[in-house]
């Protein structure tokens, strides 16, 4: 593994923690879509994006399209984000803090867009 500067090693625990965030997010919908504890299906890495994919053919027609992106989208980020942590015990691999924290945006910007679509459709118009 290569020495690593206090700030990569911040930035590593901040993709980290972006990562279990997006995919405790994906644990919730699917548990609230199930009757579920999401504890449950955040328990093993990868089930949540697994068992959201289920979850499209659920989906409103006007909002398929939206969801079926945003789970590819999570999937590719989540898929970054682990190569990027394993890239640090690679002696060709980059590892500063600015890929991290690149990849922790990304994750971020999508779980943010999956809750702003998940509000619209819960939302309950005023009388």
């Amino acid at each position: 593994m290569q020495r690593l500067t206090d700030e990569t090693v911040l930035a590593v625990g901040r993709l980290t923690l972006a990562a279990a965030e997006l995919e405790y997010f994906l644990a919730r919908i699917v548990a609230d879509q199930a009757g579920d504890d999401p504890a449950t299906v955040f328990a093993v890495p990868g089930d949540p994006l697994l068992a959201a994919r289920d979850l499209v053919r659920f989906a409103a027609a006007d909002r398929h399209d939206e969801f079926s992106r945003l789970l590819d989208s999570a999937e590719l980020y989540l898929t970054q984000s682990q190569r990027a942590v394993r890239a640090l015990w690679s002696e060709h691999g980059r590892v500063d803090a600015v890929t991290f924290d690149e990849i922790t945006g990304l994750l971020l910007r999508c779980r943010d867009r999956l809750q702003e679509l998940f509000d619209d459709v819960v939302r309950v118009p005023s009388a």
